[in-house]
């Protein structure tokens, strides 16, 4: 049993003189807790953001920018980049505002409405990444299956042999990124939704508190 499960039964068994000493006690406490989770999910934004860099700085990037050069596509990856960091850093923002909301103090229903602003915006932050990834995989698999050129560079870089179905290519492809896809939407729901699922308890808690 918990620190937080103590002050409830604490409260509960208590006489009804000391009730506002300990509703104030499990307030507190709740408050404490979500502003913990809601730190630790800024926390990961930023670990997210500095391994994706780390990525891109490990991985050739000059080479495969060449390869992108010659499919007529280096604008396009680019843009793609900018907009994906601008993303992280906008979530990122947006999660350090909500960390800086929810540990100031205020009166419960504030507290509720901190605690909803942080889970909607950590599911759009989820379902915005997700949404863009599949949208920049269909575009670049248009760009590249679109022309004989393209596939021939691609089959070439990729130790592809050329006569090689390019409809069966395409279908391997989208395998791997639909698995990707899958993964990364289950590691979101893994990382992200366990502190989630507890900011939902505590919304729950403060309910019963306020009432």
């Amino acid at each position: 049993m918990d620190e937080l499960d103590k002050l409830k039964g604490a409260w509960k068994s208590q006489d009804y003189s000391n009730h506002k000493v300990s509703s104030t006690d499990i307030y507190k406490m709740l408050q404490a807790k979500s502003t913990s989770y809601v730190k630790w999910i800024f926390y990961i934004s930023i670990i997210e953001f500095l391994l994706v860099i780390f990525l891109n700085l490990i991985f050739d990037n000059d080479k495969y920018l060449s390869i992108y050069d010659e499919m007529g596509m280096h604008n396009l990856i680019i843009t793609v980049s900018i907009i994906s960091y601008g993303i992280m850093i906008v979530f990122m923002y947006l999660f350090y505002k909500n960390y800086k909301r929810i540990c100031v103090d205020c009166d419960a229903k504030t507290l509720m409405k901190s605690i909803l602003k942080t889970r909607k915006t950590v599911k759009s932050y989820i379902y915005f990444n997700i949404g863009f990834m599949a949208l920049t995989s269909f575009i670049l698999f248009y760009h590249i299956f679109s022309s004989d050129k393209n596939i021939s560079i691609y089959k070439m870089t990729s130790n592809v042999p050329e006569d090689f179905s390019t409809t069966y290519l395409i279908i391997a492809i989208t395998v791997v990124m639909i698995l990707f896809i899958g993964l990364l939407l289950l590691f979101y729901r893994i990382i992200y939704g366990i502190l989630l699922r507890r900011l939902k308890k505590n919304y729950k808690e403060l309910e019963q508190l306020d009432k």
